[in-house]
């Protein structure tokens, strides 16, 4: 195996391939989700994540559980299926060239399996560790879906670049989840809303310049803040003509503290945000999807 390392390029395009079979996963990179999955049957998936890679050494962990039941109470199943299995590979390829990808790191796990052998899978990977294996912490608790079985395990990867951008909400506050921040995070959301309702597309795109200007060096977008904006497709919905805006709700509703402390979202138990756009005539739910970051100033700021 190559000992590669993401210093070698100079425009980085970062993916996550994800591969699900018969089990409930959470899967995230530096502790942000990347996928969510209660109930999947067989996925195959590659995601973008040049904005949640940071410069130095990336963590990748993997928590899987057993299914829970479609309906209510959602009660969890007792076991994890017999062909339950995960694979998760982060690669790194030059910008535009795709086809000479390069692996950073890699979980692959059978949760069904004796914990002894779980971490055998994994693709052995020059100056890299074997993955770690925790089967008892609870990472996941949501009200709505009461876990009492999982696996976590987690994996280093081979360093990135020190000139990699260094993104703001590193540098940010540690966020506790408490009522004071659901609250004034819940009256950043509303911003949002009202932009939306009043159609002010100024005070939208201002609200998201930060993360259009850091999504742009993300990508190496040549055309800067102006394309980031574009990128991650700022007041879109404002230019739908079947988009609705949905009202502003606040049922069910959690702050949910993430990247190690370090951002943070408001969501319910579908994921869903407080600022909703609906069909005008389909039974379509358009989701945006929001998160922030807390500055030494105590001021929430759109980040992703």
């Amino acid at each position: 195996m190559l000992n590669v390392q993401a210093i070698e390029y100079k425009s980085p395009e970062f993916t996550l391939d994800i591969v699900v079979t018969g089990v409930g996963v959470d899967i995230r990179l530096n502790d942000i989700s990347v996928d969510f999955d209660t109930d999947g049957g067989h996925s195959t998936m590659t995601y973008d994540v040049n904005q949640m890679v940071i410069a130095g050494v990336n963590e990748i962990k993997v928590i899987t559980f057993p299914f829970f039941e479609n309906t209510p109470p959602y009660h969890q199943t007792k076991n994890y299926h017999s062909e339950a299995e995960v694979i998760v590979s982060l690669y790194v390829n030059e910008k535009s060239n795709s086809d000479a990808k390069e692996i950073l790191s890699q979980i692959h796990l059978k949760p069904q399996t004796p914990s002894d052998k779980v971490v055998n899978l994994s693709m052995k990977i020059k100056e890299l560790a074997d993955i770690e294996l925790d089967n008892t912490h609870q990472s996941l608790l949501y009200p709505d879906f009461p876990i009492s079985q999982q696996m976590t395990v987690t994996r280093k990867s081979l360093s990135v670049q020190n000139n990699y951008p260094r993104w703001a909400w590193q540098d940010g506050q540690i966020i506790k989840s408490n009522q004071k921040n659901y609250d004034s995070l819940l009256a950043a959301y509303r911003e949002i809303y009202e932009a939306y309702r009043s159609k002010n597309r100024n005070k939208l795109f201002q609200l998201q310049n930060e993360a259009a200007e850091e999504f742009a060096l993300a990508y190496a977008l040549t055309g800067g803040i102006a394309e980031g904006h574009a990128f991650i497709e700022t007041a879109e919905m404002l230019d739908n003509p079947d988009a609705e805006l949905y009202e502003f709700f606040t049922d069910g509703l959690n702050l949910e503290v993430f990247a190690d402390g370090k951002m943070a979202r408001i969501v319910d138990i579908a994921n869903y945000h407080p600022v909703l756009f609906t069909h005008k005539t389909l039974d379509i739910i358009y989701t945006l999807k929001f998160s922030f970051y807390k500055n030494k100033q105590d001021e929430w700021v759109m980040i992703r």
